[in-house]
């Protein structure tokens, strides 16, 4: 379905499925912008609205679903785990966006040639990744 603002989708949590991906550093340069184009090319079902944000150890995108299985369907994709970090959502699967895992991300975003309408500059396969 298609991207909303944040504030249209996560009205009321409980009804809502998050996945919350902890951001290492330099893992990418536009992690939103990763993520979003992995979450079109699955295909959702439903809308969905991502949020990134600081928290106290590290910075979170937040991954809000309308239905579970467009939730289960990108924790399986990635390998997340089911937590309860967030216990107002509905259901939660969370992991780490790492410099292997959003070079993994990218590598099957090329292969599969989605780039949905992001702009040239912008497109994932171009996205250079710090390695430190």
């Amino acid at each position: 379905m298609t991207q909303r603002p944040w504030t249209h989708l996560v009205d009321e949590p409980a009804a809502r499925h998050l996945v919350a991906v902890r951001l290492a550093p330099h893992a990418a340069d536009e992690p939103a912008a990763l993520l979003t184009t992995l979450i079109e090319g699955l295909c959702p079902n439903g809308d969905f609205a991502i949020l990134t944000r600081c928290e106290e150890d590290c910075a979170v995108t937040l991954c809000a679903f309308a239905t579970p299985r467009d939730a289960e369907q990108l924790a399986s994709a990635v390998g997340a785990e089911e937590t309860a970090n967030y216990p107002e959502w509905a259901s939660e699967h969370s992991f780490t966006l790492d410099e292997t895992t959003a070079q993994a991300i990218a590598d099957a975003i090329e292969a599969s040639g989605f780039s949905f309408g992001i702009p040239q500059h912008h497109r994932l396969a171009d996205v250079s990744y710090a390695h430190h």
